[in-house]
C-alpha cells in the first residue's frame, strides 16, 4: 500500500527546511499520471517541490503527465511554456460537448454539433483536422525537435498500442512524437502510427507504471494521481451507465497501481473538472500545489528522514 498522511508510516517529525531537502534528500522517481485537464496539477506539484528544494531524479509520464514531464525535463522555462501551451494548443470541452443551456436555438446548434461529432468519430478520429493541426503545432512549439533522452531529468513516457493492446514505453527519440502518442485520447486525437504500432493514450494500459519507475533504481517512488472525485448521484441512461462502468474500472485499476508508490499525492480539486476543461489549467495547478503542501510532512519523512 502507498503512504498517506494517516498511512502505515506513522506520525511525523519536524518539517525539514529547504536546505535540508537539497542536501539530504534521497533520490526518487516521480510518476505523473493522466487526467486530461486535471493533469495540469502536475505542473503545480513540480513547482511546489522545487520551492521545497526537491527535484526528481527521474520522471515517468502517462498522457498529460508525459506532456508536463517532458516540458519540465527539456525546458528551463517549462512553467511559462506550459501556460502558453494550455492557452493555444489544447482542445476545449465546448468543442466536443456543446452546451444545452442557452435556449432553443442553442439546443438545435448543440444537437447538430453532437451529430457532427458522432459522424466524425465514425468516419475519422474525432477532432477536426484543424483542431488536430493546431494541437500538434502547439505541442511541437512546446517541445521543439528535442530528443526525449536529452533532458536534464531522465524521463520515460508510456503509450498504448491499440493493435496488440500492450503498453509501449518510450525513453528516446523525438520528444514530440513520444508525448503525442502517450496523450492521444481516443475520440479526440488520432493515434500515432509508429512502425507496427498504433499508439494512443498510455492510461489505457497502465495509469501508474510502477515497474518502469523502479528501473531507474532510485530510493523512493512518488506518484501524482489527479483522478476526479468518484461520486455520482444519478444515472439516467444506458450510455451514462457505460461511462460510469468505465470510470469504476479505471478507479479501481488506478488504486491498485498508485498504492504501490511510497508517497501518493492526490491534488485536492475544489470542484469537478472535466477531462477536456483546459480553461481550468490554473485551478488544476493550484490543486497540485495544495497537494504537495498537504503531504509536505510525509514527503519530508520519506525523502529526507525528517
Amino acid at each position: 500500500m502507498g503512504a498517506s498522511l494517516s498511512g502505515r508510516r506513522g506520525s511525523m517529525g519536524s518539517r525539514a527546511s529547504a536546505g535540508d531537502w537539497d542536501r539530504r534528500a534521497r533520490s526518487y522517481t516521480l510518476i505523473l499520471g493522466g487526467g486530461g485537464a486535471r493533469g495540469f496539477a502536475h505542473a503545480g506539484v513540480l513547482r511546489a517541490l522545487e520551492r521545497l528544494g526537491s527535484r526528481p531524479s527521474a520522471i515517468v509520464g502517462v498522457s498529460m503527465g508525459a506532456i508536463i514531464g517532458a516540458a519540465y525535463s527539456l525546458r528551463r522555462d517549462w512553467y511559462a511554456a506550459l501556460l502558453d501551451f494550455a492557452e493555444i494548443g489544447l482542445p476545449t470541452r465546448e468543442g466536443h460537448a456543446p452546451s444545452f443551456r442557452e435556449g432553443p436555438r442553442s439546443k438545435i446548434k448543440g444537437v447538430a454539433a453532437r451529430a457532427k461529432a458522432m459522424w466524425d468519430l465514425n468516419r475519422g478520429w474525432g477532432a477536426s483536422s484543424e483542431e488536430v493541426a493546431v494541437g500538434r503545432d502547439a505541442l511541437r512549439q512546446l517541445l521543439g525537435e528535442a530528443d526525449l533522452a536529452e533532458g536534464r531529468v531522465p524521463i520515460a513516457v508510456s503509450a498504448t498500442d491499440l493493435l496488440s493492446g500492450e503498453r509501449v514505453v518510450i525513453r528516446s527519440g523525438p520528444a514530440f512524437d513520444a508525448v503525442y502518442a502517450s496523450s492521444a485520447l481516443a475520440g479526440v486525437l488520432p493515434p500515432e502510427s509508429r512502425g507496427s504500432f498504433l499508439l494512443a493514450d498510455g492510461a489505457y494500459t497502465d495509469v501508474c507504471p510502477i515497474d518502469v519507475a523502479l528501473e531507474y533504481g532510485n530510493d523512493c517512488l512518488v506518484a501524482v494521481h489527479p483522478g476526479r472525485a468518484d461520486v455520482v448521484h444519478e444515472i439516467r441512461s444506458g450510455l451514462e451507465a457505460i461511462v460510469r462502468a468505465t470510470e469504476i474500472c479505471y478507479t479501481h485499476h488506478a488504486a491498485l497501481r498508485f498504492d504501490s508508490a511510497d508517497v501518493v499525492i492526490r491534488p485536492p480539486f475544489r470542484r469537478q473538472i472535466d477531462t477536456l476543461e483546459f480553461s481550468a489549467c490554473r485551478e488544476c495547478i493550484a490543486a497540485g500545489i495544495r497537494g504537495v503542501r498537504a503531504n509536505t510532512c510525509e514527503l519530508a519523512r520519506v525523502l529526507v528522514g525528517a
